[in-house]
């Protein structure tokens, strides 16, 4: 069995390190074999291990959603088009920030075949208010069949405004598109350093991050970024963070 890992890369906001290191990560936490693809603009820096294909296809004016709040992360919607890179069977995304921690095989037999993703820590924590169930993934760790899942992209094609209309980012749009194919990855795998890392406030003032000891994959959505962590987080009495210098053995070191 071969596992497929995929990364996108555009823009400036982070450089060809971050790909590189999520090499690193996978060579060291991943047993089976694999083909690692980035797609990007920019292919400068990044390890000749890693397959370079061009930025998938999107259904709208990139710059548009770029400029919007939030807007970049639509360009995920472009890994569902079909024939990307010459995808076949399940295929792992990560985000460029997230930190590989731990054992990775998992991924691949969990749930076969299922479109499997984060269960957005929000969300869950919402399911409670009207009109929400909580059904929501969050996009920065997902697994899916390209050939399975098309109609992501094939809805967003024909329904647009609507689907702009009714949602306000990606992940929900995907999550409640493949619903009915819907599945969460264990609560203990898949962390955020926001929710699972950074002690509440005060102690985030006196106390580092803890490292939740079943991770294989930390997620950062926001900020801090990794870096940032490693040297400790200045963003206000209820965000700010000393050192997580443990990150260290898992970031830096994997440059």
């Amino acid at each position: 069995m071969q596992a497929n890992i995929v990364c996108i890369k555009w823009g400036t906001k982070y450089g060809s390190e971050y790909v590189n290191r999520l090499l690193r990560g996978i060579e060291k936490h991943l047993q089976m074999p694999f083909r690692f693809l980035c797609l990007t603009e920019k292919p400068e820096g990044i390890d000749k291990q890693v397959e370079i294909h061009p930025l998938p296809v999107t259904p709208f004016d990139e710059g548009a959603f770029d400029a919007r709040k939030g807007g970049e992360t639509w360009r995920k919607v472009g890994l569902f088009q079909p024939g990307l890179a010459g995808l076949e069977g399940d295929t792992l995304f990560l985000d460029l920030d997230v930190v590989l921690t731990g054992p990775l095989d998992d991924f691949f037999t969990f749930e076969p075949g299922r479109f499997c993703v984060i269960h957005d820590w929000l969300e869950k924590r919402r399911a409670w208010m009207p009109g929400r169930d909580g059904k929501v993934g969050n996009t920065s760790v997902f697994r899916f069949n390209p050939e399975r899942h098309s109609r992501v992209y094939q809805h967003f094609c024909d329904h647009q405004a609507e689907v702009l209309e009714t949602f306000r980012i990606e992940q929900q749009y995907v999550s409640r598109t493949l619903l009915d194919d819907l599945a969460f990855w264990p609560e203990k795998w898949v962390c955020s350093f926001k929710r699972s890392c950074r002690p509440l406030f005060p102690l985030n003032l006196i106390r580092e991050p803890y490292q939740p000891s079943e991770m294989r994959v930390l997620a950062f959505h926001g900020y801090p970024l990794p870096d940032q962590a490693i040297a400790g987080y200045q963003g206000g009495v209820f965000k700010s963070t000393l050192p997580a210098t443990w990150l260290s053995a898992h970031w830096k070191d994997a440059a």
